[in-house]
């Protein structure tokens, strides 16, 4: 008997597996029997393989040559908190150094992105290569998951297009040398291998590999990001459907099992960072933001409000003064704050005109940061979490003590915040947000590239030469001037080439034999008058010409590029007779870079005529599902992950509107991207729930 029980259990228990597993493809066969309508044969037509694969690998193609073939600015070392940062990071993770010598720099900023570039540069591919072929991969798995729930060709074939050929990648802020690259796939990856472990997995390997990529891309993204938060609600969601979905069938012991192989992974991951990090600086943390002391400061000093408060100011200049003469420690670092700390206060001052000539919030922590680097705090990290207990200790003591008027902040890294004014600022944040994700005014120019040849030619070499736009501190030109100067006998003339940037180019005058100058003016004494002079740089570049008794004219190089052309230097004169210029081959348009941009151009004008529709259709299904088949959606995998994109939507442009009202301008597309995404996501799931759900009522 009991042979029999156990048989029978195992056997209902393997039935009820296959059901759950194959319940996509059983509902799918059935539809044309249930309903013979248009509908229904558009939506779940059958498309033969090679015409499946022919689809994915065009548009995927497509992708990849425009977005390799788009440049990218690369801001180094203009950036040493972004993208100086990440590049940095990745070359001493690359040449086997871990994260470099310990700084306020090493652990400011997850390692997530700097080991990707690490990897590319391991393979020898270009970053922007590198980004393509990870955003088009997890573009692919997400849709190959999804499809097992869709079983729609339609609705995954417009996912797919909608998700890949958004090029926002391609648009200004995103299109550096930035951790938001990756960070929107990292998400597609998470919920992709989740549902594919929760949902769709029908053996044990199967749920094993699928809980072990969820493990490592869900602790992977934690360690590029520090607001990783944000994806909790919507993974709970995900993980009620999935206990409601494992009880329906019978299977909450194979959820449990893969709901522990993926912790496990994630744990793995997270404490073996950290455990390297103890290794080689001697502390057990993953980034030093977030660290105890430094928290605990930052929360003090916004929380002091003596000498009074600005919007968008975490500590005024005047409030810095009543926290010097009650905290030594900050007090320390007064000689930053009132001399090279200034330059922070332009930041915030081109975006919040009240907070000019303070250190808006937004970079009041960088700035903290960097002036106890310069005070000798960051020797390691002992001594920097040490410092910045003291600073806690004796703000948080004066507040106690009432020497300080303080009011305590719940988030550290918030200023003092006046509640009615944030409430206003809240609606117009989310209109704005609203147009954003909509893609309505996509920016299509691109932003400039910083640094000198010596700086670019490292970071270029560590990124493997990806296509990028020119630097202003960079000659793109080559400029060669052939003419004469006469004043009288043999009075001749310097040159110089100032930059736009204040740097001065390399120049070289040639004096040559002039017979004709000579003969043609009757002087003897001018037979050397002709020069030749080249330069490297372009066309906004001024070329200085000075004669020997200090008269001076002014020219912008861009002057002499057309007829030839003669004027005064004093009492003498210059004449250029012909002019020509050789441009910088590596900054040359070529074919495909110019239809590749034509394509760019194209989709980002017209992407929200394609994306807007389809939205509309998601959330009205979205409602229709939930009003018409409330007992079917509980199972419904579809509905599920409707639920979970549009969560994700909510939270994610949330976070960013809050922010953006009370600490810092964040309301750009480089923020609000994955919300984008799942806003595409949502739309399309909420689709397929809603046909499904009405076909199998």
């Amino acid at each position: 008997m009991c042979h029999k029980k156990e048989a029978k259990g195992i056997g209902l228990k393997a039935s009820a597996f296959s059901m759950a597993a194959q319940v996509g493809a059983s509902m799918t066969n059935e539809f044309p029997k249930k309903s013979r309508g248009l509908v229904v044969r558009i939506l779940y037509f059958r498309a033969p393989s090679w015409l499946i694969y022919s689809y994915v690998i065009a548009l995927s193609l497509i992708y990849i040559i425009v977005v390799v073939h788009t440049p990218i600015a690369i801001w180094y070392p203009g950036s040493p908190h972004d993208d100086s940062l990440f590049i940095s990071l990745g070359r001493s993770l690359a040449e086997g150094k871990w994260l470099g010598t310990y700084s306020q720099f090493t652990l400011m900023k997850g390692p997530g992105y700097p080991a990707f570039l690490a990897i590319a540069n391991w393979l020898g591919i270009s970053a922007s290569l590198a980004h393509a072929l990870f955003y088009c991969g997890a573009v692919v798995f997400f849709v190959a998951v999804a499809h097992r729930f869709i079983k729609s060709y339609l609705i995954s074939g417009v996912l797919l297009v909608l998700l890949l050929w958004n090029f926002l990648p391609t648009t200004p802020y995103i299109g550096r040398i930035l951790r938001q690259q990756i960070y929107a796939g990292q998400v597609l990856f998470i919920f992709a291998a989740a549902a594919g472990a929760l949902f769709y997995a029908r053996e044990k390997k199967q749920r094993i590999m699928f809980a072990a990529l969820t493990g490592f891309f869900l602790g992977w993204f934690c360690l590029t990001r520090e607001e990783s938060v944000w994806i909790l609600p919507a993974g709970l969601l995900l993980f009620v459907g999935a206990v409601v979905h494992a009880f329906h069938y019978r299977l909450l012991g194979e959820l449990a099992g893969t709901l522990l192989m993926a912790i496990a992974i994630f744990a793995s991951i997270q404490v073996g960072f950290r455990a390297i990090n103890w290794a080689f600086y001697g502390t057990f943390i993953s980034v030093d933001v977030k660290e105890a002391n430094f928290q605990r400061a930052l929360r003090a000093i916004n929380s002091a409000r003596s000498g009074g408060t600005k919007p968008f100011v975490s500590i005024t200049h005047a409030t810095m003064k009543r926290v010097d003469a009650v905290s030594p420690a900050f007090a320390s670092l007064a000689p930053y704050f009132d001399g090279p700390g200034k330059d922070w206060e332009t930041f915030g001052c081109a975006v919040y005109p009240n907070t000019c000539g303070e250190i808006a919030s937004g970079w009041f922590m960088w700035a903290l940061r960097d002036a106890a680097a310069r005070s000798g705090h960051y020797s390691s990290p002992a001594v920097a979490s040490a410092f910045f207990g003291r600073v806690a200790d004796e703000i948080t003591a004066a507040c106690a003590r009432a020497t300080l008027e303080c009011s305590p902040q719940l988030i550290a890294e918030m200023p003092p915040v006046n509640w009615p004014e944030v409430i206003k600022r809240i609606p117009p944040l989310y209109a704005q947000s609203f147009e954003s994700l909509l893609f309505l005014h996509p920016p299509l120019q691109f932003l400039p590239s910083a640094g000198s040849d010596a700086d670019l030619a490292a970071a270029l070499r560590f990124l493997n030469y990806p296509l990028h736009t020119k630097s202003s501190q960079i000659a793109t030109d080559t400029y060669s001037l052939s003419g004469w100067y006469l004043k009288s006998g043999r009075k001749w003339l310097s040159a110089k080439v100032m930059a736009p940037s204040g740097l001065q180019a390399d120049v070289r005058v040639e004096r040559k034999a002039s017979p004709d100058i000579q003969a043609g003016f009757k002087d003897p004494e001018a037979s050397h008058q002709r020069f030749v002079l080249q330069t490297h740089c372009g066309d906004e570049c001024t070329l200085e010409l000075k004669s020997d008794d200090g008269e001076i004219v002014q020219k912008k190089l861009a002057e002499f590029r057309h007829d030839s052309i003669g004027f005064d230097l004093g009492q003498g004169h210059v004449h250029v007779d012909s002019a020509t210029v050789q441009a910088d081959p590596t900054y040359t348009v070529q074919w495909m870079d110019a239809v590749s941009g034509s394509i760019r151009q194209v989709i980002l004008n017209n992407y929200a005529y394609f994306v807007i529709p389809v939205i509309i259709l998601g959330g009205t299904s979205f409602l229709a599902a939930l009003l018409l088949y409330r007992r079917h959606i509980l199972i419904n995998v579809s509905y599920i992950m409707a639920l979970c994109s549009w969560t994700l939507v909510v939270v994610r442009t949330s976070l960013i509107v809050v922010v953006a009202a009370t600490s810092m301008p964040v309301l750009y597309d480089q923020y609000l991207w994955p919300a984008h995404i799942f806003l595409v996501t949502g739309a399309l799931f909420s689709c397929a729930a809603l046909a499904r759900a009405s076909l199998a009522a």
